[in-house]
């Protein structure tokens, strides 16, 4: 699937936050490996620590060579999150699409985070925290993920699938919380990574949406 095909379906359900930075097909070679160096670093040790100068030469590149992928080491952060909020946004298309069973996809839809290779660290999660433009980014994604997940509980209400219930208040609900267990405070008090706080949620709503036979 396609970005073009990612966001066409993403607006059936609620808008795809604008794009930040070109698109990949727009991009060197080079460029897309700087970003996918840069996600790597982020990932293990976050973003808040390093000036533009010491991410260049972590990459060994030069500072020119990221500044024209963006015009701050602000916004070279929310290009590479962006990018890896919209990957993700494709994974779980592409896994719903190939499932027809509306229980299995949710839990598909909800799993993608947690089955990926390359997890946020609690380190990150703490620099998104301190970094508002970050937030709102997350938030942004958040809201369209929450329009797809209410169209999945909705499909599955039309096929007998999920109990009777208020689609749209369930999906805000589970978008509360996916909110709320990326505070690195709440993980680090309850020892468990994002990935695992998000398989726990997805169990919880499993067990409530469930038809009562």
């Amino acid at each position: 699937m396609s970005d073009t095909d990612s966001e066409a379906v993403g607006s059936r359900a609620g808008t795809a936050p604008p794009r930040l930075g070109p698109p990949s097909s727009q991009l060197s070679a080079r460029g897309r490996e700087l970003l996918d160096e840069l996600e790597a670093l982020f990932l293990e040790e976050g973003f808040a620590k390093f000036t533009v100068a010491q991410l260049a030469a972590r990459l060994r590149c030069s500072r020119r060579t990221l500044y024209e992928l963006a015009p701050s080491k602000g916004e070279l952060v929310l290009i590479v999150l962006d990018r890896r909020l919209r990957r993700f946004g494709r994974i779980s298309e592409q896994k719903v699409a190939g499932i027809d069973d509306p229980l299995e996809r949710i839990d598909a839809f909800l799993h993608v985070g947690a089955s990926e290779p390359k997890r946020s660290t609690l380190r990150l999660l703490e620099d998104i925290e301190g970094f508002p433009a970050a937030r709102r980014l997350m938030a942004d994604h958040y809201r369209r993920t929450t329009g797809l997940l209410r169209e999945l509980l909705e499909e599955g209400m039309r096929r007998d699938r999920v109990r009777p219930l208020r689609a749209a208040v369930v999906a805000e609900i589970i978008d509360a919380a996916l909110d709320r267990l990326q505070d690195p405070g709440l993980l680090r008090s309850q020892g468990i990574t994002y990935q695992e706080a998000v398989i726990e949620l997805a169990t919880l709503l499993r067990k409530g949406i469930e038809p009562q036979f």
